[in-house]
């Protein structure tokens, strides 16, 4: 009789955990649907761009909704300063959501700077055992960088700046696949910065 309730208390055990995640997976699935579907939305807008397009206001909920399809808890989408060759913090989201933007950091610094330079994205899951990370932003708004992805917006062949998503909520690493999405979002981002650059006043 006990092998028959330790039998039974198994299963009802199993049940309740495949429907946690299914449950999950359903979530997943329709946050990573909102994702598709807010950059179907971005891509068409920038390739019929009008006066009355809310170009940066769609670049902003579409990387909000990377945040939250990739697991991170913050990201920023960062510009090159023609001028001084920095980037500059356009658009950003998380706990320094409100201090960021316009802030400056130098154009060859940090993972980012390494992204520009190289026109390559990057993973890196452990940012302080790698060489090229760079304190600045944790120090002067007191935050905390672990982990972290980096994209380039790259337009006909010009990098025009990076996105980048910081600390899996989750503890777990980011991964490839989660890269390959951070880097489609890079892809229709530099369309519509690309466009931005050569009408500026869509930036206010």
């Amino acid at each position: 009789m006990s092998d028959i309730n330790s039998t039974l208390r198994f299963m009802q055990q199993e049940n309740t955990r495949i429907k946690e995640e299914n449950e999950q997976l359903r979530k997943e699935v329709g946050s990573l649907r909102e994702y598709i579907l807010a950059l179907d939305a971005l891509e068409q807008a920038a390739r019929s761009l009008n006066d009355e397009r809310d170009l940066m206001g769609l670049l902003d909920k579409t990387l909000s909704f990377a945040i939250g399809v990739l697991g991170a808890s913050d990201g920023s989408l960062l510009v090159v300063d023609e001028e001084t060759g920095d980037l500059v913090f356009v658009l950003t989201h998380g706990q320094v959501r409100e201090l960021l933007p316009g802030y400056h950091i130098p154009g060859n610094e940090g993972i980012a700077g390494w992204v520009v330079q190289n026109k390559e994205p990057v993973v890196v899951n452990s940012v302080h055992s790698n060489p090229f990370f760079s304190p600045r932003v944790d120090q002067n708004f007191g935050f905390e960088t672990r982990s972290l992805m980096c994209a380039p917006l790259i337009a006909r062949g010009k990098v025009m700046g990076v996105v980048e998503v910081v600390n899996k909520t989750t503890g777990e690493e980011f991964s490839d696949t989660d890269l390959n999405l951070l880097s489609i979002l890079a892809m229709v981002a530099a369309i519509v910065l690309d466009d931005v650059a050569r009408q500026p006043e869509l930036l206010h």
